[in-house]
């Protein structure tokens, strides 16, 4: 199950990002101050964002291909402002060349929404920095219905390959995440429980049409605790231009946790940046995951790149890299380029073929946020079967 990555931050500023060549509304006065930044003129939200404390509705933008275009809301909290938690009287002028936010913020939510194939979800979570950013929390409650195509494990092979089963998961959902900072460093450590209690229906009637086939109906619940290791040593967290972020997974599932399948997840990521030449920064990213046991087909990892429909092709392994390039136009105004390769495994079990996909695409940024640093644009990626829209805003590779 997937869903457009950072949908609280990229909605809030999309609509800023679309009212950008609004230059006549600008200067008519249309739009209030904290949002055009005095430096040159243009509208920005790092005042907006800086200031913004308490509740905060805010629209969300669906945009994978896997379920279809869809509209939702989020009811936000701040329990400080976007900026972090400063000093009262304090000044938020942060430095983006060196660190693109203070402490980050503590934020509750609720949210809902839903695509144009009947997929709806809604639920609330917490992210909470505690003890001087030296304590990290995640905690996220939500149930969802989800529909989608099942192409096998492998990224389908035969008939599933031309004509994929059509599913409905209904799934209640609890992840809790709790990380410590170790010492001064920027690496963080920590452990990861997640709970799925699902109720699933394949519809085979729609694999051969005429024959009239039973649906399968079945529930399932996966439970997991596992131990989780980041290291974050990139200049800006929300547009990451020089510095390595990386992270290593362990997660143990079965009966133990409260689950009736016993497996195991491993993944290993490393995301790079640099900029080779002044105008110009490079983007690197490695991603690795390996199941090893008996678990749900919706736990299989799978390709996760733009470009690629979600669960499009799974696998016991899957192995991805990619490569983004970003050429600044202007201060304000950037060109994106960005091209992939992934690999979905499953060979040792026999349930599949090993796949291996391309996908590419092209999209633009604009500095929606100059204090914090902050892109937000629009990419669009394109793999083996179809073209599809991203809205993007920081960094596509968030996970």
């Amino acid at each position: 199950m997937h869903s457009t990555r950072q949908p609280t931050r990229r909605t809030l500023l999309l609509g800023l990002l679309l009212c950008v060549v609004l230059k006549p509304a600008v200067a008519a006065g249309w739009l209030p101050g904290l949002l055009i930044d005095p430096s040159d003129g243009r509208l920005d939200a790092s005042k907006y964002l800086a200031e913004t404390r308490g509740f905060l509705p805010v629209p969300i933008l669906i945009t994978e291909p896997s379920v279809g275009y869809g509209l939702g809301v989020a009811a936000l909290f701040f329990h400080d402002p976007f900026a972090g938690k400063t000093e009262p009287g304090e000044e938020f002028e942060p430095n983006p060349e060196r660190d693109g936010s203070l402490k980050p913020p503590s934020i509750s939510a609720l949210i809902a929404g839903a695509t144009e194939n009947d997929t709806w979800f809604a639920g609330g979570g917490h992210f909470g920095v505690w003890r001087d950013d030296t304590l990290r929390y995640a905690g996220l409650l939500m149930t969802a219905e989800v529909n989608m195509d099942f192409y096998g494990i492998g990224g389908g092979s035969g008939l599933l390959e031309r004509r994929p089963l059509q599913f409905t998961s209904e799934a209640d959902v609890l992840f809790q995440q709790l990380l410590f900072r170790l010492g001064d460093s920027g690496f963080f450590a920590g452990a990861r429980y997640l709970y799925i209690d699902t109720r699933n229906t394949f519809r085979t009637s729609t694999l051969l049409p005429g024959l009239g086939l039973p649906d399968i109906a079945f529930d399932n619940t996966t439970a997991g605790l596992g131990l989780v290791m980041q290291y974050d040593g990139i200049d800006n967290r929300l547009s990451p231009g020089r510095g390595l972020k990386a992270g290593l997974q362990l997660i143990d599932f079965g009966e133990s946790w409260g689950g009736d399948d016993d497996y195991r997840t491993y993944r290993a990521f490393a995301n790079y940046w640099f900029s080779p030449a002044r105008k110009w920064t490079l983007g690197l990213r490695a991603d690795g995951t390996r199941l090893d046991g008996d678990a749900p087909f919706y736990q299989y990892p799978f390709i996760d790149m733009r470009g690629i429909p979600a669960l499009r092709y799974q696998g016991e392994e899957v192995l991805l890299g990619e490569v983004e390039a970003r050429y600044d136009l202007t201060p304000r105004w950037s060109l994106i380029g960005f091209a992939g390769v992934g690999r979905a495994d499953s060979e040792g079990r026999r349930r599949g073929t090993a796949t291996t996909v391309n996908a590419q695409g092209v999209g633009f940024r604009y500095l929606v946020a100059r204090r914090f640093g902050m892109r937000a644009g629009i990419d669009v990626g394109w793999g083996p079967e179809e073209t599809a829209v991203y809205i993007t805003v920081g960094s596509a590779w968030q996970r």
